[in-house]
């Protein structure tokens, strides 16, 4: 039986259905399995998963964060745990801590962790922004992601036939004064941690550099897949990010909290974006769940699958509080949409729900 406190929360499926979608587009919705490909499940309480199984969502989570082995091993925990119990409905990326990291054999022992992560199920590999934002050598550098550190790491997990998912940097607005940001989640988020904001950090690493840094694995690691999270941190432009997925062939990117940045932008230049690169794209959330949170995520993440499935679904004229004044939908058709929210998942993460 599903615990009481969702069943408040799904009191008018219904009636929310029919304002989030309209036409085929709303029975399709309903039809097709689609996949959140960045979510961040810290929970074994099985409603989020009742949930999922109610909007016809599979999840991948990921593990993220590399200062810790202990905090690594709390969310693989509960990963593991959610897909025992719903085998077929999730599956999980693993990652690496950089403790140690300047110990010879540290990349042997990464390796042997992650060979047991893959066989026992994990589908890929997480590397996060505190690789360039946050780690410095023994010299005080920051330790980017394309340091020769790493290579072995790579090269293994290509020769697995894994995927590597990549956040680096933040999103663009990171370095930019609050009041020059485009969407108001950052706004919001940059004015409440200005620890993290990196305009106020003039001595950190630049947007710039950030970039570069993954465009350099990408480049020095051809042969292997890389999603690159949250639209790349290209999210601020689909011009710049058409040009990185010309340039790499095996690079693909999830939207994961990052749909709002579409919507900004020119619809047009956007809508055919989207067309052109159909094959690269993966819908995503970002949804992060724990029982801190549980509540509150629940009732954001059924309205969030449904708002992003209408602006993409639909033509309709649309609002939201991350972006200032209108915007319309996109307006996709089927094939695009089975790909942005299935297909594209099954193809860049080999295996992710066998």
């Amino acid at each position: 039986m599903r615990p009481f406190r969702l069943s408040i929360i799904k009191l008018f499926p219904v009636i929310l259905l029919l304002i989030s979608c309209n036409g085929n587009h709303a029975d399709l919705y309903n039809k097709i399995t689609k996949v959140d490909a960045h979510v961040h499940i810290r929970t074994e309480d099985p409603a989020i998963m009742e949930l999922a199984v109610d909007e016809g969502f599979k999840f991948l989570t990921i593990n993220t964060r590399s200062n810790s082995q202990e905090y690594i091993d709390n969310q693989m925990h509960f990963a593991k745990a959610v897909k025992e119990n719903y085998p077929d409905r999730i599956s999980y990326i693993t990652t690496f801590s950089m403790e140690n990291s300047e110990d010879p054999s540290w990349s042997e022992e990464v390796i042997r962790r992650l060979q047991k992560d893959f066989e026992e199920g994990a589908v890929g590999l997480k590397v996060w922004k505190d690789i360039g934002m946050t780690f410095r050598d023994s010299l005080d550098n920051f330790i980017f992601i394309d340091d020769p550190l790493f290579d072995p790491i790579f090269d293994f997990v290509a020769s697995q036939k894994k995927t590597v998912i990549a956040h680096i940097g933040e999103p663009k607005n990171c370095w930019l004064p609050v009041e020059s940001m485009t969407v108001n989640n950052d706004k919001k988020y940059f004015k409440e941690h200005p620890q993290y904001h990196m305009y106020l950090h003039p001595d950190y690493p630049s947007y710039e550099k950030l970039v570069e840094s993954r465009d350099n694995l990408l480049a020095k690691h051809p042969d292997m897949r890389l999603v690159g999270a949250h639209l790349g941190s290209l999210e601020w432009d689909v011009d710049e990010l058409a040009e990185r997925l010309d340039r790499f062939p095996n690079f693909a990117v999830d939207m994961a909290a990052r749909v709002c940045h579409f919507q900004v932008q020119d619809r047009e230049k956007v809508r055919e974006f989207i067309i052109k690169y159909q094959d690269r794209l993966l819908y995503a959330t970002d949804l992060v769940i724990s029982e801190d949170n549980f509540e509150k995520q629940i009732a954001w993440i059924e309205k969030e699958w449904r708002a992003d499935w209408r602006y993409f679904s639909t033509d309709e004229p649309m609002d939201s509080p991350n972006v200032d004044g209108s915007f319309t939908g996109l307006g996709l058709d089927e094939d695009i949409l089975r790909k942005i929210y299935h297909a594209n998942a099954v193809k860049w993460y080999p295996g992710i729900f066998e």
